[in-house]
């Protein structure tokens, strides 16, 4: 994976579209504590949590998301899914991509918990930070006990109707104009909870002034469980429904290409 200028555009070579993450920051990925705590039960962390991510952060992520252009179309859609727990499901794209779901989408809606992976918790600081604002680490492969225990976390928010965010893509694929395909394996959840999805895709639109594109976040309608299928039938149905809406909006949509993806098997094709 690689970035290079090619006549004052950037161009972006990679090999693999579920794997490669073009911002991989260096920071381990510890396993997860056994007594990590996935919910928030205690009433004193609760309120101080409570305080911290509605009375600082969410202003805070609200004015960085305001000074950087972001917008937000489709709010509309979230009528439908009022006073419920829900999953949101979007392209990683920017770093900016948690900041903005906390603050620029949500700002004077629920919590959102954001499912990620370990590497905060290789920071005493940030770690103990990032499990305030929601951030719920994703256990290393074969750690089938904090696995259960995040699935409990799942069904405990939701009852809660709070909403919880996903990046079925995994890595980041800074300014990409296409939603990448991804794996059926975290739609388990929203089946296990009978629980609506929420597509959400981060569209890049041409800046009045200077080169650098402005996100448009897409609220897309909700998917809701099929009554009719089990669990397993309904995590696929609703990872190939998730898919296809997501892929169709951002093909549908005219954007400002400002980095330019290409697999290196292209690129050899073409020499």
């Amino acid at each position: 994976m690689n970035f290079k200028e090619v006549k004052k555009t950037k161009v972006a070579y990679y090999h693999d579209e579920l794997r490669d993450d073009f911002n991989e920051i260096g920071l381990s990925r510890p396993p997860v504590p056994e007594n990590y705590k996935y919910k928030r039960t205690n009433p004193i962390n609760t309120f101080f949590s409570a305080i911290l991510y509605h009375g600082i952060a969410k202003p805070v992520f609200w004015i960085f998301c305001t000074c950087h252009g972001i917008r937000v179309k489709g709010r509309k859609n979230l009528r439908a899914v009022k006073g419920e727990g829900a999953f949101i499901y979007s392209n990683h794209v920017s770093i900016s991509d948690v900041f903005k779901f906390q603050a620029k989408v949500f700002f004077f809606g629920r919590r959102v918990n954001i499912l990620g992976y370990s590497d905060s918790l290789s920071m005493p600081f940030v770690r103990n930070l990032t499990r305030a604002l929601g951030y719920l680490p994703l256990p290393l492969k074969g750690d089938v006990k904090n696995a259960l225990r995040l699935g409990e976390a799942f069904e405990y928010y939701i009852r809660k109707k709070q909403y919880i965010l996903i990046y079925p893509e995994a890595h980041i694929w800074p300014y990409y104009t296409g939603v990448r395909p991804f794996r059926n394996g975290s739609f388990a959840y929203p089946a296990h909870c009978n629980a609506p999805v929420i597509p959400v895709v981060t569209t890049w639109r041409k800046p009045l002034i200077g080169k650098t594109p402005r996100q448009t976040v897409n609220i897309l309608e909700p998917i809701f469980p099929n009554k009719d299928m089990d669990i397993n039938e309904n995590k696929n149905y609703l990872h190939e429904e998730t898919l296809k809406a997501m892929q169709n909006f951002a093909n549908s949509v005219n954007q400002y290409e400002y980095i330019k993806y290409v697999k290196v098997e292209e690129e050899k094709e073409h020499d």
